[in-house]
């Protein structure tokens, strides 16, 4: 082939490393695919290191440290197809170990070095003609084709069997790939795969499609995998370091059991395992409902911990489903699996493409810690008048979490985010694009025992005019109001109805209390209405009496008020401040706020009767 032409004549070799702790240096190479994959002792790649690329007669250079420093003699590497843009040789992999180089044709060794590697001098040569087939064969134990243990990857045979063959036999190999290659039509999974283990094994296998992330969801569409099995595709209950590239799942089209949960991952009867799974540029479009209790779920995890989600569409009822307790009482059909409440923390969703039917959230958190959500979701079951029937929050958090970390765009859902539960020290930003006749609310607390503490919420609307609802609310609880709001910020935007937050109608005895509440937006936003369990506006009246020179008049006295009960200044707004020369005070005393006229003359003054206004704020 000669240099310089285009994708027909050279393929991309990708390559992936990360530290070796434990485990040698595992390399293998396929068709036009070449990947490296070393392993942390926790089975979990790590990158950082250095790739040198030689010629077929390369050597290692040694070090004084026993260690080596690349191989020599180097060649000339590039960065794209046409061989016209040079890359540095040697070049660094990046954060999570992936690296890639375009080469000339021919024969050449690579060297991978870096603190804690074992150097090793590895061989490859290429071109790989774009369009030949995958290798049907395993290569040296390292890649499995599942075309190799019996698939068909035609629509119609069940290729469960040869998925599963296919992953057993990269298990028993200590590891390894399991290839999906380009097939004539979808593969039909009719039986879900077990991936579990029990006890807790780091498994060391990748799930590597051909999709490129961009798999069709057509029926019968090439490199898919056709999910039939009615309930759960792929269980990794109890396992860590399973990683899934590339691979597009559907169970909309082209079956007739379609599958509910794409990922299922929780942990052993041990209360072990469920951590380090790992999905990057797939596709999981499940079945969706738009009644009924009948949910489906991109991926349910139950416990699982440090998993990381990268470049991810997830389509269902519930995208994702993220729990320290078995909300939806799901099972894995495998092994036992543990009960109860779990740790659940320390997992990353991160440039995730998010549909669901509207029937749930996007995104389902309970009890949680240390979560990253960004990215994009769209409700397909958004109308000009949103249904009642269908959930109403793009997002629902609930069950106590902490150090969360939230910055998406959410289409179609009338509210933001539903908290029932305590959220601490977390960053909720977003951008909130409801349907255009629906009711907007930013964020609905609705559990009265919540406390908010050193929490930042940022949700920009884009209405083209205010709400009259208030944005940040509290009052649709069976116990309206939260227990604590605490070094809390809100960004209202436009909305003139910026917060309404009753505090302290959960009587438990323990602290209820609010202070230093700061909002942003607009010269529209009201002040934040932040009440301790009475009213926090109202009216009186002002009789035609003369008030007696340098003297007060008692109009009213308001009980169970937030005056003298915060944490932090307590003002009482009155309207009109002042009529017919006298001044209109409203004095915070306890619960109470003690409304008077008074008149600061030498003389009498008789005002005409009127109705007056009075309103609580920090």
């Amino acid at each position: 082939m000669a240099m310089g032409q285009t994708s027909t004549m050279i393929k991309k070799l990708f390559l992936a490393l990360a530290l070796l702790v434990l485990w040698p240096v595992v390399t293998f190479a396929q068709g036009y695919y070449y990947q490296n994959v070393s392993w942390s002792a926790r089975g979990i790649p790590a990158g950082g290191a250095t790739i040198t690329v030689c010629s077929s007669a390369g050597t290692l250079i040694p070090t004084s440290t026993r260690l080596v420093a690349g191989c020599t003699p180097t060649v000339s590497i590039y960065t794209n197809a046409a061989l016209t843009v040079s890359e540095s040789n040697p070049f660094q992999a990046d954060g999570l170990g992936n690296f890639h180089f375009f080469v000339a044709p021919g024969s050449y060794t690579y060297a991978i070095t870096g603190p804690n590697v074992t150097s090793t001098l590895f061989s490859i040569t290429v071109p790989i003609v774009i369009g030949a087939p995958f290798p049907v064969t395993d290569k040296g134990g390292q890649v499995f084709n599942v075309k190799a243990y019996g698939a068909l990857g035609d629509g119609t045979a069940n290729d469960s069997p040869a998925f599963q063959a296919a992953y057993n036999a990269a298990v028993s190999a200590g590891g390894g790939t399991v290839l999906v290659p380009s097939s004539s039509s979808c593969y039909l999974l009719s039986t879900a795969i077990n991936m579990t283990s029990s006890p807790s094994v780091i498994q060391k296998v990748i799930i590597q499609g051909s999709t490129g992330g961009h798999g069709g969801v057509a029926s019968g569409a090439a490199d898919l995998i056709c999910a039939n099995t009615g309930g759960i595709l792929f269980d990794v209950t109890g396992s860590d370091g399973i990683i899934f590239k590339d691979i597009a799942v559907t169970s909309q089209s082209g079956v007739t059991a379609p599958s509910l949960i794409g990922i299922y991952a929780a942990r052993d009867s041990s209360n072990a395992g469920g951590q380090g799974i790992k999905i990057i540029d797939s596709v999981f479009d499940m079945v969706t409902h738009t009644s009924g209790t009948t949910y489906s779920f991109g991926a349910y995890l139950y416990g699982s911990e440090d998993d990381y989600f990268t470049r991810d569409n997830f389509s269902a009822d519930y995208p994702l489903m993220v729990s320290g307790t078995n909300a939806f009482a799901q099972d894995s059909a495998f092994i036992t699996e543990a009960t109860g409440a779990q740790s659940e923390t320390q997992d990353s969703f991160t440039d995730m493409e998010l549909l669901s039917s509207g029937l749930g959230p996007f995104a389902y958190f309970n009890g949680t810690g240390n979560m990253t959500l960004t990215g994009h979701g769209w409700n397909t079951g958004q109308a000009a008048s949103y249904p009642v029937a269908l959930y109403g929050y793009a997002l629902h958090i609930l069950g106590g979490n902490t150090s969360m970390y939230v910055n998406f765009r959410q289409e179609g859902y009338p509210g933001f985010a539903y908290v029932a539960g305590s959220l601490n020290n977390s960053r909720i930003y977003g951008t909130h694009a409801p349907a255009a006749s629906t009711p907007l609310y930013g964020i609905e607390f609705v559990d009265a025992s919540t406390a908010l503490q050193g929490d930042t919420f940022h949700i920009a609307d884009e209405y083209s005019s205010a709400s009259t609802n208030y944005y940040y609310d509290a009052n649709l609880g069976s116990t309206t109001g939260v227990a604590i709001v605490d070094n809390v910020s809100f960004y209202c935007g436009l909305e003139t109805n910026c917060v309404n937050i009753p505090i302290g109608n959960y009587a438990t005895g323990g602290a209820l209390y609010w202070k230093d509440v700061r909002w942003s937006g607009s010269g529209s936003n009201e002040y934040p209405v932040i009440s301790f369990g009475g009213p926090v506006t109202g009216t009186f009246s002002i009789p035609a009496t003369a008030v007696a020179a340098t003297s007060c008049t008692a109009l009213l006295t308001v009980n169970g008020t937030s005056a003298g009960r915060s944490a932090s200044p307590v003002m009482v707004d009155m309207f009109p401040q002042g009529y017919y020369n006298l001044l209109l005070q409203g004095n915070p005393n306890g619960s109470q706020i003690n409304i008077a006229l008074c008149n600061p003359t030498s003389g009498s003054i008789t005002p005409a009767a009127i109705t007056g206004y009075w309103r609580v704020r920090q």
